[in-house]
């Protein structure tokens, strides 16, 4: 597994982060993903950490990228990064919780990308 690099690296290895990012993620509908990073790129060195932060508390569980548009504003696009777990609720909203207070919300604070990170039960 490629590790994303921890800051933009530049627009000539684009397509090599994006790659990254597609064997660390399960990416759903991939184009979409691809073209909210691409016109977004410095929002790669945030998932690409995000997702190191979110395995310190989510070790096992299969983690989600995807791209949401708002149907009364198709031009208002999110980034959805979804952690698919098998924890009691109250167990897995504890736990994101406690990635959002010790890192997402100072993290994605000045980030001009519009990313959402949340958990979905299985």
């Amino acid at each position: 597994m490629q590790k994303l690099e921890p800051n933009f690296t530049g627009i000539k290895n684009l397509n090599e982060d994006l790659r990254a990012a597609a064997e660390v993620y399960i990416l759903r509908r991939p184009n979409d993903v691809y073209d909210f990073l691409k016109k977004g790129p410095s929002a790669i060195a945030l998932v690409s950490e995000a997702y190191e932060r979110i395995r310190e508390h989510f070790p096992q569980d299969e983690i989600f990228m995807e791209v949401l548009t708002d149907p009364g504003s198709p031009m208002e696009k999110e980034l959805l990064i979804s952690i698919s777990t098998s924890l009691p609720p109250i167990d897995a909203i504890r736990k994101l919780d406690a990635f959002d207070d010790g890192w997402w919300l100072g993290a994605s604070s000045g980030s001009p990308a519009d990313i959402c990170i949340k958990v979905e039960y299985r």
